[in-house]
């Protein structure tokens, strides 16, 4: 009887220390994300007043300056280099997408299949596109293929990982109902764990839109054509920083319209799901 308060005591002491233990890792990751946000701030601002002969003219040109360019180029721009990227986009963006829904899908279904796979989509992250996008050209040629992978390379990994988190944060309750009234394994993925990872897949679908206009000059911008890499490696070499302001313009404005598509699909799709959400947290509730 008397050795009964020891279990309690040695439990809140473990507790204690692995309360002690978190903050101490969470203060230390904290402090250096800190400092080298401070260090690097100071680095920024030190460079910035080195360079003191700098005007804001020299660093931005003035919007006469991209009209013109636009007046100039825009003829060039419509017929050949924008239709260029957008099909190399939209075409590795399509690839990326059906690539992305079917691993997670195989993901979802095997957990051999998640062991093997999913170490490779990290691995496929870490190797520097650049590198990838030249060891494509030599191989490929110089067509619109390598462009159109590297796109891939660029869009597949969001959608993958986005789609697989949603289908793992399916309802279990909503899983074991369908278990007990008699659904297969079939019935269980497309009535409960698909629905519940459409929202996560649009997420990542909206992430690799955002990508794919990138990645598509990318590969451009190594060697090509056509292509609004194209045009803007020529910018850069001919020193016209109107031209490259436009361009970069330009590859703004085609990400934010893949990104608007992106959510009107979401819209039709999911009308479901927004209708049942709440509008706001702010509003109302049972609490």
């Amino acid at each position: 009887m008397a050795n009964e308060p020891v279990a309690p005591v040695r439990q809140g002491w473990q507790t204690l220390f692995q309360d002690l233990t978190r903050a101490a890792v969470l203060i230390v990751v904290g402090g250096l994300v800190l400092l080298m946000a401070a260090s690097g701030t100071a680095q920024l601002a030190h460079e910035a007043v080195e360079a003191r002969n700098l005007s804001f003219a020299d660093i931005f040109p003035t919007p006469r300056a991209l009209l013109d360019a636009w007046r100039l180029h825009g003829d060039l721009l419509l017929n050949q280099h924008i239709p260029q990227t957008l099909w190399e986009t939209l075409t590795g963006l399509s690839i990326a997408l059906v690539l992305g829904v079917v691993i997670a899908a195989l993901m979802d279904f095997s957990r051999v299949l998640r062991w093997v796979l999913y170490p490779i989509l990290i691995i496929s992250q870490t190797i520097p596109i650049f590198a990838v996008a030249i060891l494509l050209i030599l191989i490929f040629g110089f067509g619109s293929g390598p462009k159109i992978m590297v796109v891939v390379l660029f869009c597949f990994f969001p959608i993958t990982l986005n789609t697989f988190a949603g289908l793992q944060a399916a309802d279990p309750e909503l899983l074991s109902l369908l278990r007990a009234m008699g659904a297969s394994s079939m019935q269980t993925w497309t009535k409960a764990r698909l629905p519940a990872a459409m929202p996560s897949f649009f997420s990542g679908l909206r992430i690799a839109a955002t990508y794919s206009v990138v990645g598509a000059i990318f590969g451009e911008y190594i060697t090509a054509q056509q292509g609004l890499g194209v045009y803007l490696k020529r910018s850069y070499a001919s020193f016209q920083l109107d031209q490259a302001y436009l361009a970069i313009l330009l590859t703004a404005l085609l990400s934010l319209l893949l990104v608007l598509l992106v959510n009107l699909v979401e819209r039709l799709t999911l009308r479901w799901y927004y209708s049942a959400r709440r509008k706001g947290w702010r509003g109302p509730g049972i609490y």
